[in-house]
């Protein structure tokens, strides 16, 4: 069995934001699809694990952009099982353009949750070892994001049945996009994310009500803005997810 997985991808025009640029999300989303064909290859998809009443809850997200691409262009993505983390399984990717450029790189990590239990299961040994390529795309040990000391934005949202996914809670990408929405305007329409780091925490269903929170912890002309973003249940207080997010201009 290979150890590794690539799929090529189109940039649809549907993918593309006001620039004719790939949004973030769409290359977070290629980078699911591929790590979903090669779990399914491995035995290891969503489907496989809910005959045995389990499922994937994904933990972290780290994935930084080098070039994001414009409708139209042809994209690779490269993904890996790379080892494990305690109880979580961790998870690589590269990302390349038409011409084997770099586009992207990120790392995962992945907790096997016993639906019937409502806690984690044991890793496989199979994905401790036999199914495993020793390579990180991204060196990362999954240090504790910063908490949220304070905020200068917030912006209220609702979960709609759109927003959920096979586990029926909200799925990973609206977290992101909830996030993304608190950075200023003048900020989005001059920058890009370079780098978006997301820590989940608790889970969201359909009609809950959310609020999306920032704080702007760095500006540098040469690193770009860095920011901290919190999701949380409005009413509860939980916290959802942490992301930290980086802007910078692209060419």
């Amino acid at each position: 069995m290979e150890k590794t997985y690539t799929k090529k991808f189109l940039v649809h025009i549907y993918e593309v934001d006001f620039r004719a640029r790939a949004h973030p999300v769409t290359l977070l989303n290629y980078l699911q699809e591929a790590a979903g064909d090669h779990a399914a290859l491995l035995g290891f998809s969503l489907f496989d694990l809910l005959k045995i009443n389990k499922t994937w809850l994904l933990s972290r997200y780290h994935i930084r952009v080098q070039r994001y691409p414009l409708i139209g262009e042809e994209l690779t993505v490269t993904t890996w099982p790379s080892g494990a983390q305690r109880i979580f399984a961790v998870r690589d990717f590269e990302m390349t353009d038409g011409k084997g450029k770099p586009i992207a790189v990120a790392t995962s990590s992945w907790v096997l949750w016993d639906i019937s239990r409502k806690q984690p299961d044991k890793l496989d040994d199979r994905l401790r070892s036999e199914f495993v390529f020793e390579k990180r795309a991204i060196d990362d040990i999954f240090e504790p994001l910063p908490t949220l000391p304070a905020f200068d934005r917030e912006l209220d949202c609702r979960v709609g049945m759109q927003d959920i996914d096979f586990n029926n809670h909200v799925t990973y990408a609206v977290y992101i996009q909830w996030a993304m929405e608190t950075v200023p305007e003048d900020e989005q329409r001059s920058s890009l994310p370079a780098e978006i780091e997301v820590s989940y925490r608790a889970e969201a269903f359909y009609g809950d009500d959310i609020v999306a929170r920032l704080k702007k912890v760095d500006s540098n002309a040469r690193a770009g803005a860095t920011f901290l973003h919190g999701i949380f249940h409005k009413s509860k207080g939980t916290e959802l997810a942490r992301l930290r997010t980086v802007w910078k201009k692209f060419s």
